[in-house]
């Protein structure tokens, strides 16, 4: 399922064919520079909100060896378990 909403995927479809109707008909330095003149695609997301949770010492310090050794802070591994689970148990349970 895609996280998109119907009328933005709807936008894209469109927009799709018109680059490839246009595109058919032009040379590559003209396809090339119209790439270039593009505007970048952004989904406006809602800010993040903060949680507080209560964790053990000992798996707070694992949590933060295990973020050292990926180079990120342990907050965003943190956060990259959760979502991987959250989306795991949406796929075995959706609804």
């Amino acid at each position: 399922m895609s996280r998109l909403p119907k009328e933005i995927r709807k936008d894209l479809k469109e927009e799709a064919k018109k680059w490839d109707n246009t595109i058919a008909v032009e040379s590559p330095e003209h396809v090339q520079k119209m790439i270039n003149e593009a505007e970048p695609f952004k989904i406006p997301r809602p800010a993040r909100q903060p949680v507080s949770v209560r964790l053990d010492p000992f798996d707070i310090s694992m949590l933060k060896r295990f973020a050292r050794k990926k180079g990120m802070p342990h907050t965003q591994l943190m956060a990259n378990w959760l979502h991987e689970r959250i989306e795991q148990e949406k796929e075995i349970a959706p609804n």
